[in-house]
């Protein structure tokens, strides 16, 4: 089966990479292993092409950026750091200038915001923990195998297959009145890129697997109790109150309600991705909880709209129904400091 075989939902936070540090919040450790399973099921995919959106990467206000396209054999490379900590992680892959460019014009002529970056002459894109902690995970069980090793590796190298694409989400802008206006407008354009998406991928004769990097509210409460580097820059305890907020709790929860369709009424146990809990009810307390994962989601939904889920992870037992789309096979959320992160995989079912 070609086209948009795997949707791969992962978090970007540095505690999740290490999870022999003894000094890791609750709940992080858990966070490594699902992430560790969704590579393992990604290896079985075997993609040849991987699509990263990133909402921290090279970003653009209020214009999607395509890295690179029309370039050949630029490199993306950078380390996981974050408070001085993880600079062992890294991820040194080739971006693919053809696709990059096809994917690009594709976008260009159907969104009014879309830009391509030439970043240092071609050569070379720097990468951050906004790309390097989803592309470990989502490239581990592939680079092991290339190198016909099972010891846990610090460093992912990938220069062939999969071939790499990355684009960056939109930023919302640089006045307070700017982002509040496109905090509404975003919902619209973000949910459209997605259909673009899967309308491009599904024309595609490569084997093609989406990777949202995004974690969830960013204003749960924490401890003081935790180590420095796992707690908010002290120059914004005004932003994330050691207290948190009720929306970070609410927010969080109905994107897992979203995700898992656990509110679906459906008799088959199949469900739809429902627009009303994404928009309606994380959307209208998304600016509270900040969440940089919103824009993968709403991007999410426009992928998956109308398409028929089955949720593996609440119903092993269930047989697969024939007429489900798409399998929800890894799924986990906690929230082990201020901030929430969220792991998921769906992969196409081809049991039909």
């Amino acid at each position: 089966m070609n086209g948009l075989i795997g949707v791969a939902y992962l978090p970007h936070g540095t505690m999740t990479l290490d999870p022999n540090r003894d000094d890791l919040p609750n709940g992080a450790q858990s966070l490594h292993e699902s992430c560790m399973k969704i590579s393992e099921k990604i290896a079985e995919l075997n993609p040849d092409v991987i699509i990263l959106l990133t909402p921290h990467g090279i970003n653009l206000h209020q214009a999607f950026n395509v890295y690179q396209p029309n370039i050949s054999n630029s490199k993306a490379s950078g380390n996981a750091e974050w408070n001085n900590q993880w600079t062992d992680y890294s991820v040194d892959i080739n971006l693919d200038g053809d696709i990059s460019q096809d994917l690009y014009l594709y976008l260009k002529q159907r969104l009014p915001r879309v830009e391509g970056m030439l970043a240092f002459g071609g050569l070379s894109v720097p990468l951050r923990w906004g790309e390097v902690v989803p592309l470990y995970f989502a490239l581990h069980q592939l680079a092991l195998q290339k190198q016909s090793n099972t010891i846990p590796l610090k460093h992912i190298s990938i220069q062939s297959q999969p071939k790499i694409v990355i684009i960056a989400q939109p930023a919302k802008g640089t006045t307070n009145e700017e982002k509040e206006s496109y905090r509404i407008e975003q919902r619209s354009i973000l949910v459209e890129f997605g259909r673009l998406l899967r309308s491009w991928c599904n024309q595609s004769s490569y084997r093609i697997l989406l990777v949202i990097s995004g974690d969830q509210a960013h204003t749960h409460e924490w401890s003081a109790q935790l180590p420095l580097i796992y707690q908010p820059d002290p120059t914004c305890f005004s932003i994330f109150p050691q207290s948190g907020t009720e929306s970070a709790k609410l927010f969080d929860e109905f994107i897992q309600d979203w995700i898992t369709g656990k509110r679906s009424q459906s008799e088959n146990k199949l469900y739809c991705l429902d627009d009303k809990i994404l928009i309606n009810q994380a959307g209208n307390i998304e600016k509270f909880a900040l969440s940089c994962g919103y824009t993968g989601s709403l991007t999410m939904q426009g992928v998956m709209e109308n398409e028929l889920i089955q949720n593996q992870v609440d119903h092993a037992s269930e047989p697969i129904h024939p007429s489900a789309n798409w399998l929800l096979t890894n799924f986990i959320s906690c929230h082990p400091t201020y901030y929430g992160m969220m792991a998921a995989l769906y992969i196409r079912n081809v049991v039909k």
